[in-house]
């Protein structure tokens, strides 16, 4: 029986190291999800809802993706930039603006630094939307996001947000 340690000790490595391989999420695999969870947190519905409870909602989402301190940038509200809670503020008012709207952060492209500590999001994302007077609108931007890793999770710590062009 001894005999067979070794070679169960052998399989066992070797199977740790195929699954670390090519099953586990990589970083940009990990900076990704984080940007679906934005893009699904932020995601105003048809069916309306409570605006408190989409508050709670959004509120829960954000302290998993912002640090507390995120700074942002968006030419339309220029008046606030920095605090999550101003971000869940504008996130949870959404319905007040939009039947449905949704965000496309799928196209943009993510630079990981080498110590694999710092991270951006880069590159053009879409907002497809129904105003609540039935009008339909699409939006494209360029849109920066700074991710942190902090305790090994990734956090968005800034965002920046291109002016809308002049139609």
């Amino acid at each position: 029986m001894k005999r067979w340690l070794p070679h169960i000790g052998i399989v066992l490595g070797i199977s740790i190291a195929v699954y670390a391989l090519f099953f586990s999420d990589s970083e940009e695999d990990l900076i990704r999800a984080r940007l679906e969870q934005l893009e699904v947190a932020t995601k105003v519905k048809s069916s309306g809802g409570n605006l408190v409870i989409r508050a709670a909602r959004v509120r829960k989402a954000f302290s998993e993706i912002f640090i507390k301190d995120v700074s942002f940038q968006i030419p339309e509200l220029s008046s606030i930039g920095s605090g999550r809670n101003k971000l869940v503020a504008l996130a949870a008012n959404a319905p007040r603006r939009y039947q449905s709207a949704a965000i496309d952060l799928d196209g943009l492209e993510i630079k990981i630094d080498e110590p694999q500590t710092s991270a951006i999001a880069f590159g053009e994302a879409t907002l497809s939307a129904t105003r609540r007077g039935g009008q339909l609108e699409r939006d494209t931007r360029t849109v920066s996001l700074r991710l942190d890793k902090i305790d090994g999770e990734w956090r968005i710590v800034s965002v920046s947000v291109s002016a809308k062009d002049a139609p």
